[in-house]
Parts: C-alpha cells; sequence; structure tokens
C-alpha cells in the first residue's frame, strides 16, 4: 500500500532493531535506520538483484523519491542499470571537477606577471592598497562572492584605473594567500574567504596587503 507523508513522519525505529523496511510500491521502499530515513529502489538487472540509491528523507519528498523510481523504471525499459548510469555520472562530476580545478590553476599561473625583486615604495604601497581595497570589496558583497567584472567596475570607481590582466594578476596573488576562492568560467567568480575577512577587519596582518585602519577593525 502507498506511503504518506504522515506515515512517514510517525515512522520510529523497533526497539532492538538496527534498521527496517517500509514498502511504497514498484519497487521503492523506505530503509529507516537510527541515523535517517533513505529512499531505494529494488530492481533487477541483467539477472541480478540490485539498489538504488535515491535519496533522503524529507530533502527528498515522496512525490520527488516516486518521480525519481518511475525515471529509473524508465531507464530500465530500454535495457540500462540506473545503478550504472548514476556510477558513470559521479566519475564524470568527479573529472569534470577536477578539471575545472586544473584550468582554474593554470589560468592562476598564467595570470601572474614577472616583476623586478625591488619595487618603488610607492608603487608597493599602491599596490598593497589596492589589494586590501578590493578584499574590501568582498566583505561587503552578498555572501562576500562576487566575480572580476563587478570588481573591476568598483575598483575604477575607487580610483584604481586597471586593466583585467592587472586585476587577475592581483587575485591570483591574493588566491595564492589563501584570503579569497575562485571559480574559474568565462569570468572569475571571487569569494572571500576567514583568513581575508580577518585582514579586512585587522584581525590579522598578511605582508603585501595594506593594515586596514584602525576605524576599520573590529
Amino acid at each position: 500500500m502507498p506511503l504518506t507523508d504522515a506515515e512517514i513522519v510517525a515512522l520510529k525505529e523497533p526497539y532492538g532493531r538496527n534498521q527496517f523496511k517500509v514498502s511504497d510500491g514498484g519497487g521503492l521502499y523506505l530503509l529507516v535506520k537510527s541515523s535517517g530515513r533513505y529512499w531505494k529502489l529494488a530492481y533487477r538487472f541483467d539477472g541480478k538483484q540490485k539498489s538504488l540509491a535515491l535519496g533522503v528523507y524529507p530533502s527528498v519528498a515522496l512525490e520527488d523519491a516516486r518521480k525519481k523510481r518511475e525515471e529509473a523504471k524508465a531507464l530500465l525499459a530500454q535495457n540500462i542499470d540506473p545503478g550504472e548510469l548514476k556510477k558513470q555520472q559521479r566519475i564524470e562530476q568527479k573529472s569534470k571537477a577536477e578539471n575545472e580545478d586544473k584550468k582554474l590553476a593554470n589560468e592562476v599561473r598564467e595570470s601572474k606577471i614577472v616583476r623586478p625583486a625591488l619595487l618603488d615604495p610607492a608603487e608597493q604601497a599602491m599596490i598593497e592598497e589596492r589589494r586590501l581595497n578590493i578584499l574590501q570589496i568582498l566583505a561587503v558583497a552578498s555572501g562576500y562572492t562576487t566575480n572580476e567584472a563587478v570588481l573591476h567596475v568598483a575598483l575604477n570607481e575607487q580610483g584604481y584605473h586597471i586593466s583585467y590582466d592587472r586585476l587577475r594578476t592581483d587575485l591570483a596573488w591574493l588566491y595564492e594567500q589563501q584570503t579569497l576562492n575562485l571559480k574559474s568560467g568565462a569570468l572569475w567568480g571571487v569569494h572571500l574567504t576567514q583568513s581575508g575577512l580577518d585582514a579586512v577587519h585587522g584581525r590579522s596582518w598578511i605582508p603585501g596587503i595594506k593594515r586596514p585602519q584602525a576605524n576599520n577593525s573590529c
């Protein structure tokens, strides 16, 4: 008999048992454990009994689990093993994430500019101030997150008329100091880290970034 949300909420692990199953029909069942409630689909493929994880209740609601069951059955009707397909998708997603990390690392390396070992003190001070301003812009951004285009506009409004290449050089340097995280793409996504936030508020000092004024610290 199909389950209802009220029945699922009322389910309790019986005393003396580690787990038990409650069927919704069509191979779909809820595995009830002390650690949570897990949707599973029992099915046969190539003469073998298998099970497919469909998510955790209530993150995956009852109707969502039933939809996933029907999607899996549609794959079985095409002689496709939904479990193997899911495994392959996980492998591809992991590979994609690794490739994106490598791409970002290459972009960061390419953004570095070989500079003289010794800089004019005024130029060095300007660079350190600009780096602090980048972190300060991120500190007031929603979720401490923005992209390089927004940063470029904000810096120009503050009088830092620099190129995108120069901005990426600054971001690459700040990334290496672990003050921000970068996300590869047509535009770099930029997210302030706790280390960067501490530098903004004067709770820590990183050589190469201007110390904030006393009235900016917590």
